[in-house]
């Protein structure tokens, strides 16, 4: 059970990394509206695998 929390905090610390390093090192700017709404998307996708593969990893 314990590599399943591994892999969720895994899951959410890559995307959450992959997000932060495009706004850093993209050179368009980017509205603050769509800055939140891009941050919302992807930690929902990443919630959504992270607690998809809870279910995945029991069978």
């Amino acid at each position: 059970m314990a590599a399943n929390w591994w892999l969720a905090l895994i899951i959410m610390v890559v995307l959450n990394g992959i997000l932060v390093w495009n706004f850093l090192v993209g050179l368009e700017p980017i509205s603050r509206r769509a800055k939140k709404w891009f941050f919302i998307v992807v930690n929902v996708i990443g919630l959504v695998l992270a607690v998809s593969q809870f279910f995945w990893m029991d069978f």
